[in-house]
């Protein structure tokens, strides 16, 4: 297969920030790439790099403040429990719980307190 243009390299970026940025995952991205483009693995892995650096590089320049993206994190789980408990999925419910602890380190296994024992 010819290789990608400048232009193509471009776009295919822009549509894995789109994958990434809608929740899929990278070996999603990644099968997606081969599959469609016919990249290599390690031509998947170079343009998913790409693709991460730069919505890093648009986060920073967006200047977002840490709390407020975690404020955003913290409300989208709280949303997607509540989805998941109306649609009678207590693995999903169970799963953003334990994400909310996590981000938050307010639960009993929290790691805040990681030099703590509780016994």
């Amino acid at each position: 297969m010819a290789r990608a243009t400048a232009t193509e390299t471009v776009e295919r970026v822009e549509h894995l920030q789109g994958m990434i940025l809608a929740g899929r995952s990278n070996t999603v991205c990644l099968t997606f790439m081969r599959q469609t483009w016919g990249v290599s693995r390690a031509q998947g892995y170079q343009l998913l790099t790409k693709a991460w650096a730069q919505l890093k590089d648009d986060i920073d320049e967006a200047g977002i403040d840490r709390q407020e993206l975690l404020s955003w994190s913290i409300q989208t789980l709280m949303a997607a429990a509540g989805q998941a408990k109306q649609q009678k999925n207590p693995g999903a419910v169970v799963a953003c719980i334990r994400q909310l602890d996590h981000m938050t380190g307010t639960g009993y296994n929290s790691h805040r307190g990681h030099g703590m024992r509780r016994y």
